[in-house]
């Protein structure tokens, strides 16, 4: 059997009762600390926590059939599998910006539990666009064009939204610092502290994109939507967007939805922890229970762009006009202004010099 052995909270080194101070002492740093305290903190530090608990109803909720109003396709470009209306006979890939002639049979449906209209416009999103091409002295010229401007494509972005109750208990190891000065000795006081924080917190409607051809991270910057606005599901709503169907299940999802809801109850107990000058997380236990999921369509305004064989996106919000992009640079242009700046630093320099001498 393996002995124990105590260990200092602040510098690791062993403790060992003292007898006449009634208290464990550290053998290195020489603090001293009440055995009480010592055993609870060895007892919450050492508490198995065990597996974490994610319990979920995964009950069928898609209708099974296709849905009259719907029309599916496949880009022969880049494979994507869209769903627009049956009035629809063209239409743009949103990703590969492939024009393609929709096939007269239905390949494909679904029945979303509900959607998010579009509040923004198309004449919103070129506005957001052009903004946020504006002033950048380093776009290649003719980026924020009319004719590009034309491409955003409005798409509605399938997500799973998940409902749970989660149960969390936290474990810290915190410290106080105070100094003062006696004399020509200035004493530094360090107090050590274990904190716990227990709680339990409810969730709704915590997003998910459930396609693999949008990036998770592009839609998690372009949230939150108001779900104030979710309306039962008609397929008069897709009338003149595009919409993709998920291609992943509630199971695949619920991975980065149990991820989602742990940071957000960390985060949550971490602020709660104040007044210390230092915080150590020490243990994180989080239970999921009584969860369930939803398919709700998103609205979103998309376009790619491929410069220089880079794709570049704009996403904007549908519902809030919140904007995610990245846009390219004309490296001739850069290389321009480079020179002239070095130019005219060199300049500067140079006058400063003359003066100088």
């Amino acid at each position: 059997m393996e002995a124990h052995v105590y260990q200092c909270p602040c510098c690791g080194s062993n403790l060992q009762y003292d007898g006449q101070s009634g208290e464990m002492k550290c053998q290195s740093c020489d603090n001293t600390f009440p055995v009480d305290a010592i055993r609870e903190l060895e007892e919450a530090e050492h508490i198995e926590a065990g597996e974490a608990v994610s319990e979920w109803d995964m009950g069928d909720s898609f209708e099974a059939g296709a849905e009259e109003g719907l029309r599916a396709y496949r880009c022969p470009s880049c494979g994507s599998q869209m769903v627009v209306s049956e009035t629809e006979a063209a239409t743009s890939c949103p990703y590969c910006e492939n024009p393609s002639v929709l096939p007269g049979v239905l390949t494909g449906a679904f029945r979303p539990e509900g959607i998010i209209p579009f509040k923004k416009t198309k004449e919103d999103a070129k506005a957001a666009f052009k903004k946020l091409c504006k002033g950048k002295k380093l776009l290649p010229g003719g980026f924020a064009s009319q004719a590009r401007m034309e491409k955003i494509s409005g798409i509605y972005v399938p997500f799973w939204l998940f409902d749970c109750d989660a149960d969390a208990d936290m474990t810290y190891r915190a410290t106080k610092v105070h100094t003062r000065r006696q004399g020509d000795w200035e004493i530094t006081r360090t107090e050590h502290y274990h904190v716990r924080r227990a709680g339990e917190f409810r969730f709704q409607k915590v997003p998910v994109n459930s396609s693999t051809k949008l990036d998770d991270t592009l839609m998690e910057a372009v949230e939150p939507f108001d779900a104030q606005d979710e309306t039962a599901f008609a397929a008069a709503y897709l009338s003149g967007s595009q919409a993709e169907r998920y291609d992943e299940d509630r199971d695949t999802c619920v991975v980065r939805a149990n991820k989602r809801i742990q940071t957000s109850v960390e985060q949550c107990c971490r602020a709660s922890v104040m007044g210390y000058a230092t915080v150590t997380p020490v243990r994180s236990h989080v239970n999921m229970r009584h969860g369930k999921a939803r398919n709700v369509m998103m609205p979103v305004w998309l376009l790619n762009t491929v410069y220089k064989g880079k794709t570049y996106t704009f996403c904007m919000n549908g519902q809030t006009g919140r904007i995610v992009g990245n846009l390219p640079v004309d490296m001739k242009k850069a290389a321009f202004w480079a020179a002239g700046l070095f130019v005219g630093i060199g300049a500067a320099a140079f006058g400063m010099l003359q003066l100088l001498l």
